[in-house]
């Protein structure tokens, strides 16, 4: 036997592009896996945290509706809301980990040039959704107060815990999701489905899109949320038409 061929070639790392199908499947198995064990580990560190959210959240119910506390109607009513939220603090924790995650799956499918631009994809999404949450918790104490105006001798509100939390955890996650309007947006030009001068014609048409939208997504019945929402979003949407133009789309 030659030295030559004693000699083992390295073997090389199959090129994401061209898995088989099996092979896709035990990828994305991999990237669940991971996932999952972020949001598990993140809800153990959210369960030694959810009595100091759950502060923060009851926060604005107190100053707005004048309430001491918030009710639960069952004996173990007080740990289901400390492990719902512990688990919504999990989500929270595992965001980046879960876009890296689904990143890191999709990207083979895209372009060189387009797959090195994933970490600035991630970091402005996460930078998004925290201005949505942050700008959503402002916004809760003017919706509760619109609230609060129909209280009367006859009528007062006694917050429960589950369904003050879930009203709280949906405004939050709707205001998230809706400021990644301008990521998606100029990710679109960016690969030129649309452009800046499509966007600009639109102008009208994505104007009362945006207060449709705002007005069907938000929780509730308020006048105050949809208008700043749709206000905030219409801004956002006017960013998008500059930055698009800033990368030549």
């Amino acid at each position: 036997m030659s030295v030559a061929s004693s000699v083992r070639t390295p073997c090389k790392q199959p090129d994401p592009k061209y898995l088989t199908f099996v092979e896709h499947l035990e990828e994305l198995r991999h990237r669940l896996i991971v996932s999952v064990g972020a949001i598990v580990l993140g809800s153990i560190v959210g369960w030694f945290l959810a009595k100091q959210v759950i502060a923060l959240l009851v926060a604005p119910v107190r100053a707005s509706l004048h309430v001491k506390t918030l009710y639960v109607p069952e004996v173990y009513g007080a740990f289901t809301i400390n492990l719902k939220v512990a688990i919504i603090i999990g989500f929270a924790f595992a965001l980046p980990v879960t876009m890296y995650q689904a990143w890191a799956f999709v990207a083979p499918a895209f372009s060189g040039k387009t797959s090195r631009v994933g970490p600035l994809v991630i970091t402005s999404a996460l930078v998004l959704f925290a201005g949505g949450v942050i700008t959503a918790y402002e916004v809760i104490p003017l919706a509760l107060q619109f609230f609060g105006k129909f209280e009367s001798q006859n009528l007062q509100v006694i917050p429960f815990a589950s369904e003050y939390i879930g009203f709280i955890s949906l405004i939050l996650l709707v205001f998230g999701i809706s400021f990644e309007l301008p990521l998606v947006l100029v990710s679109l030009s960016a690969i030129g489905i649309t452009s800046s001068g499509w966007l600009s014609r639109k102008r009208i048409h994505f104007f009362f899109g945006i207060f449709v939208f705002a007005t069907v997504a938000t929780p509730g019945a308020d006048a105050v949320s949809p208008i700043i929402l749709g206000g905030i979003l219409y801004v956002l949407f006017e960013v998008s038409i500059l930055v698009s133009r800033f990368i030549g789309k």
